[in-house]
């Protein structure tokens, strides 16, 4: 089904009125306090009136320093005095920025609600979570898979949309995780990941990297030929614990040569992997456990060798030697509980093109696998620096890549998120937007109605062009110093945004479920939709001081998008 070309929204005037249902209400307040850890202001309504948009935003960090898309803020402005001001002063000065004396805009009201463009093309994933809820899906599971650059690898947005979802139609579990950090800033919000340091991470994106395509289900992959190596996922606390069987499935490349590892969950030794194949092609292990989810971690096998006699003693000394190289391509976790699971897939610094760079055969194969009900493509921001590339041809490689993705999962939605509001620094140290984000947010538009895909017009949401700059000064703070990445609290509204207008269509449209809607509060009755009544003050502390956040803000500089 070819989806109808839709006008592009008037960015001076907020987007039509949102009605909730009841369970999208529920649902909203227990994702947010996920999130947020549960302590925090929740956000109510969308804004009502147009943002006053300056003409150029105020000078801040050097692009040159990004801190990264972790989800912790830089510091913005609060009343003298209070805890909100220290915190902002405090997280200011480690990342070596001024703190804003000015009074700043209320972070709690930024936010347009912005329908998607074409609702159509996503009825198989609405026709998908009316099967699951009423208990006929075939395996039990509605899943989602969220490709996009460092927005998505910050795993914020996805994490709202995978605890909505979760709460209303069954927890299925956490999804996809690499088993190595494939970057500095890797983040899974509900895992930790951690390493020893002998891995490479390739991907189309690396120079260095093989140009075999053998990336896997995320486009990135990780090597190590070293023996006494070791790759460890842990369940943070705030990670949902289970009471059922939790089904681990670990995903890696067979090929001549290949190594074994072994895998451990919590104190037990389940099994040894063997890597080497005739050929090179996919292979996976899977082992579930009653409850979890636990540690798991994979660590090389290896062998001993002889060396040649010592002469002083006479005796041969044996040494480490590694079995082959071993490729891993990422892990699954998943209950065995009907209820959707959200698998997050990004890679700062990425672009939608570099998929046609991974071998399709192999991403294929894990990609039905996987049996999506609906993909998210979330790119634009990396494309939008790329000046050199004609639109054309941006045109050309964006639609050959969601031809790949209907050749995989033919039956799944589709849907595109524009790009978000990204500013650069002129000679003179002043922050522009960057006239590109809008032909690139306008051909997504175009070749999502062309290809039947969904958009959703993150610019937009945020409150038009030059809406960046409102976002990095705001309190509480959304956007970043860079002008290009968000706080926390910033990326938890962008995934509001983006769930909502998912979720319009299954609740109010043509595949509406059995469930009665509710006008969504405005104004002075923000409140009746929010769960939480706490006053403006206490929301106005940096998230980067929330509850189990480890994402600080003097991460290394991460490439933008």
């Amino acid at each position: 089904m070819v989806a109808t070309p839709v006008a592009p929204p008037d960015d001076s005037q907020p987007a039509p009125g949102l009605k909730l249902s009841d369970a999208a209400i529920a649902a909203r307040a227990h994702a947010q306090e996920y999130v947020l850890g549960g302590s925090k202001t929740l956000f109510g309504a969308y804004a009502s009136e147009p943002l006053t948009l300056p003409e150029a935003g105020a000078p801040a960090a050097s692009l040159e320093d990004l801190p990264g898309s972790a989800g912790s803020g830089t510091g913005a402005s609060a009343a003298p005095g209070t805890d909100a001001a220290k915190d902002a002063a405090e997280n200011a000065a480690e990342d070596g920025d001024e703190v804003d004396e000015e009074p700043a805009v209320d972070g709690m009201s930024l936010g347009f609600y912005v329908p998607l463009a074409d609702p159509r093309p996503l009825k198989p994933f609405y026709q998908a979570l009316q099967r699951l809820k009423r208990g006929e899906d075939e395996d039990g599971k509605v899943r989602v898979l969220v490709y996009g650059g460092s927005h998505t690898e910050a795993d914020v947005y996805p994490s709202y949309l995978r605890s909505y979802l979760q709460h209303r139609f069954g927890d299925g579990g956490l999804g996809f995780v690499s088993m190595v950090r494939i970057n500095r800033w890797y983040r899974q919000f509900a895992l930790n990941v951690e390493n020893s340091k002998n891995w490479t991470t390739e991907h189309a994106q690396r120079s260095k990297a093989r140009d075999d395509g053998y990336y896997g289900l995320l486009g990135a992959s990780v090597y190590t030929t070293k023996v006494h190596e070791y790759g460890r996922v842990t369940p943070r606390d705030r990670a949902p614990t289970y009471d059922g069987k939790t089904l681990y499935e670990l995903f890696f490349l067979k090929q001549p040569r290949g190594g074994s590892f072994s895998v451990q969950i919590g104190e037990e030794r389940v099994g040894t992997v063997d890597t080497r194949g005739k050929k090179y092609a996919f292979g996976s292990f899977s082992v579930s456990r009653d409850t979890g989810p636990e540690v798991i971690e994979i660590r090389p096998k290896w062998k001993s060798s002889k060396k040649s006699k010592k002469k002083s003693t006479g005796k041969k000394k044996s040494r480490a030697r590694s079995t082959g190289e071993i490729r891993l391509f990422g892990m699954v976790l998943e209950n065995d509980s009907d209820g959707v699971v959200v698998d997050t897939l990004g890679i700062s610094g990425t672009r939608a093109s570099n998929h046609l760079k991974w071998d399709e055969p192999m991403w294929a194969e894990q990609v039905k696998r996987r049996d999506p009900d609906l993909y998210i493509l979330a790119y634009g921001v990396n494309e939008a620096s790329d000046t050199d590339v004609p639109i054309s041809h941006y045109r050309e490689t964006l639609k050959a890549t969601l031809e790949r993705f209907k050749r995989a999962a033919p039956d799944a939605s589709c849907l595109l998120v524009g790009p978000s509001d990204y500013h650069r620094k002129d000679a003179e140290g002043v922050f522009h937007p960057v006239p590109r984000t809008q032909k690139i947010r306008e051909t997504q538009r175009e070749v999502a109605a062309e290809v039947g895909c969904g958009f959703w017009d993150t610019i937009a949401f945020m409150g038009g062009v030059g809406a960046m700059d409102v976002w990095a000064n705001s309190e509480p703070q959304l956007g970043k110093a860079d002008y290009i990445h968000m706080t926390k609290r910033g990326y938890l509204r962008l995934g509001m945004g983006l769930t909502d207008a998912i979720m319009d269509g299954y609740d109010n449209g043509e595949f509406a479920a059995d469930e009665t809607p509710t006008d969504a509060a405005t104004g002075a009755d923000a409140a009746e939709v929010t769960a939480d009544s706490a006053t403006a003050d206490d929301a106005t502390a940096s998230e980067s001081s929330a509850p189990g956040d480890d994402t600080a803000a003097s991460e290394p500089s991460a490439p933008a998008g």
